[in-house]
């Protein structure tokens, strides 16, 4: 459902929420009105809002009409979008120049035509079509018919992809940014000049494909003044010959001025030469960093001019304070920690590139800023090392070089970042820091998709699990290696690509509780059932030192059904114990990277199922999709919803459900796993066969140096 204007909610209950003129304001700390519509109905509080704003409306717009941006302040809104996106342009015009069918001409065209269709929608609004007025207009520009009906596809996809008009809340940020009043004119003339700028933008394709900039005389001319006083040497002081002829008398003050000329190499920069100064304050930092590396400082106001690095930074230190207490208290692991250090340290390098060091000088439209950046990053953002050390400015181009698709962090991803700002805020109030009290990330949080969770990851259906279970690395490969493995061939090794898959298959665990299993999570309890003493071998699912899980309801014990044991995986265990292994799986684990082990096994486990199952990504069949098949088998066999939720580690739907009663007993539980189909009868058991390098005890063959220690 569509968001609804000026409504948020908090918990189940939905509240009205509006900022007030400064004419009713009656206090500056708090110039926001918050109504509570007392219903968590979604259209009840759609009805409700749209009559209080109407009502609202009628008395604040007389007031708001006032309250119109400068002259000043829309020319600074468009000068911003304009640069960023001339600046967006042109590196992605560098980008495509590097591939060897680039069409300049075909570049241009699609240019002009994205102009267009800005200019369509800043004189039209969102609504805008290409109308007879408009063709005209376009044909006397030099566009064809073929042009003109390109103009209007590219414009109904923006409107059919809701791209036609900014976000409100995007628009408000902008509007605060230049001191502006966020009211419905002020949106509305904010709206109008991003896609004039961006439009115009669009429109300077001279300087994109022709080399044509305005700005190369001046910036020429600056840089040869600059070095012709680079060459500025001193003049020689010649003693004259002797002479018994008359000379014309020499004042001390001129001789003495011309014995202290500084040398050639003392000259310094002439600082009447515009431009000299910053020219010798860059050469002087690009003596000191090495070329890509970023090194941000600013002064500090208030500090007699001393930089201020990142790590100093009031932002960071507040972030590494919250998460060395959140650490000590468990709250946060090590990943929770490394994910919040990196937003933490992101929006302080945005702050200090904005100058901004007092934290009571922190507004909405600067994590506006933020929003905006980490929807231009690429995708693959924090992977690498190096983005720790780029700029904003960095980590833009390398966005901008990637197809749409691989750009922009995702909606959950953004939410996650949001988070940890949110505790960081309040982790910062409760310091005695007098925050900004209309600061609200909850505007800012990006809309996840709402499709029926069975939806994300489909099943494995009987024929496909058969398929897979035939697969050469269950009944014979050539090699250990990742291509051999799906040879066929004489050999069977047990390692993660076996027992994990299979595994997965009769447990229902998720791809990291089993990839991260350590030997000592393999147990073998003692039970007395029906008065007789019974070994139960089962698995226990918990927090160790290779991962966590994802949640209490996560720890548990998981029965192992016969058709395991059968196949050897105790004894493949007792192996890997017997060679001082931790992990269960050590095949899975490089010492040189905190990638998931599941990644390792779904890239082994990929090559085999698109062998069986070529179409298996669009058909979102993957390592995932065990668990789903494992939880839909028996719910087909009768197996009630709390007993499942039980197995699978979900928490009970009810009180009932979830506090008064205990888990359910791996003896209860054995009944029921035996209602999963066998798919692995056909494999027969063989002696345990590890990989060689894990027999040896060698260094993983696919582990590679750090790339951080490449990097030094």
């Amino acid at each position: 459902m569509p968001a609804i204007p000026h409504v948020t909610r908090r918990g189940a209950i939905y509240y009205w929420r509006r900022r007030l003129p400064v004419e009713f304001a009656q206090s500056k700390k708090s110039t926001t009105l918050l109504l509570g519509l007392r219903t968590s109905d979604s259209r009840r509080a759609r009805f409700l809002a749209s009559q209080i704003t109407a009502l609202v409306d009628l008395h604040f717009l007389p007031a708001i009409m006032n309250q119109h941006l400068s002259q000043q302040q829309i020319q600074s809104i468009f000068r911003d979008v304009f640069t960023r996106h001339l600046s967006k342009l042109e590196l992605v015009v560098a980008r495509e120049r590097m591939e060897p069918d680039f069409n300049a001409e075909d570049s241009r065209r699609f240019d002009r035509l994205m102009g267009w269709v800005y200019r369509l929608l800043e004189t039209r609004g969102r609504a805008a079509a290409v109308d007879p007025r408009a063709r005209d207009a376009m044909t006397a520009d030099g566009l064809g018919e073929a042009d003109i009906d390109e103009v209007a596809a590219l414009l109904s996809m923006m409107q059919r992809q809701r791209q036609a008009a900014e976000p409100p809340e995007r628009l408000a940020a902008i509007v605060e940014g230049v001191g502006g009043e966020p009211n419905p004119v002020n949106l509305g003339l904010a709206q109008e000049q991003i896609y004039r700028a961006m439009a115009e933008a669009n429109f300077q394709t001279a300087r994109r494909y022709d080399g044509i900039r305005v700005e190369d005389p001046l910036q020429i001319d600056e840089i040869l003044k600059s070095r012709m006083s680079n060459y500025v040497a001193p003049m020689p002081v010649v003693a004259p010959p002797e002479s018994h002829s008359p000379r014309p008398a020499q004042s001390s003050a001129t001789l003495q001025g011309l014995q202290n000329l500084p040398s050639a190499g003392q000259v310094e920069p002439k600082t009447d030469i515009p431009g000299a100064a910053q020219i010798a304050t860059v050469n002087a930092r690009s003596e000191t960093h090495a070329p890509g590396i970023a090194m941000p400082s600013k002064a500090h106001p208030g500090s007699n001019g001393a930089t201020i690095t990142l790590d100093e930074h009031p932002f960071v230190v507040f972030g590494e304070k919250l998460i060395t207490r959140n650490g000590k208290s468990s709250d946060w692991d090590e990943k929770t920690q490394r994910q919040a250090r990196q937003i933490y340290r992101l929006f302080g390098k945005l702050l200090l590139e904005q100058s901004l060091v007092d934290l009571t000088d922190l507004r909405q439209s600067h994590f506006g800023l933020l929003q905006d950046l980490l929807a231009s990053v690429a995708k693959s953002y924090g992977k690498s090392p190096q983005d720790e050390l780029r700029t904003t400015a960095q980590l833009r181009a390398i966005g901008a070089a990637k197809p749409v698709a691989e750009r922009g962090l995702a909606s959950e991803t953004l939410n996650r970042h949001l988070t940890f700002l949110g505790q960081i805020l309040a982790f910062i109030k409760g310091q005695g820091v007098a925050l900004d009290r209309d600061i609200d990330l909850s505007l800012l949080r990006g809309k996840t998709r709402n499709s029926r969770g069975r939806q994300k990851r489909a099943l494995f259906s009987p024929a496909e699990l058969a398929a897979i279970f035939n697969l050469p690395c269950f009944k014979g490969c050539a090699g250990w290696t990742d291509k051999k493995a799906v040879e066929p061939g004489p050999y069977i090794f047990h390692r993660g690509l076996y027992f994990a898959i299979i595994l997965l298959y009769y447990t229902g665990a998720r791809r990291e509780e089993i990839c991260g299993l350590t030997v000592d999570d393999v147990q073998n309890p003692e039970l007395i059932i029906e008065g007789n003493k019974r070994q139960m071998p089962c698995i226990y699912i918990r927090v160790n030192e290779a991962r966590r899980v994802k949640n209490e309801q996560s720890i548990r014990m998981v029965a192992l059904l016969p058709e395991v044991i059968r196949l050897g995986f105790l004894d493949y265990v007792a192996a890997i114990k017997a060679l001082g292994y931790k992990l269960v799986f050590p095949d899975l684990k490089s010492p040189t990277s905190k990638s998931p082990m599941g990644d390792r096994l779904y890239d082994e486990f990929k090559r085999g199922l698109d062998r069986v199952l070529p179409d298996a990504s669009a058909r979102k069949k993957v390592l995932h999709s065990f668990r789903k098949t494992f939880g839909d088998s028996l719910k087909q066999a009768g197996v009630e919803a709390e007993i499942r939720g039980d197995i699978l580690g979900h928490g009970g739907e009810t009180v009932t459900e979830e506090i008064y009663c205990n888990p359910i007993a791996l003896e209860t539980m054995m009944t029921h796993l035996l209602k999963l189909p066998t798919v692995t009868a056909h494999l027969k058991p063989h002696p345990i066969r590890l990989l060689p390098w894990v027999q040896q005890k060698f260094k993983p063959p696919f582990s590679r140096k750090s790339r951080l220690k490449l990097l030094q």
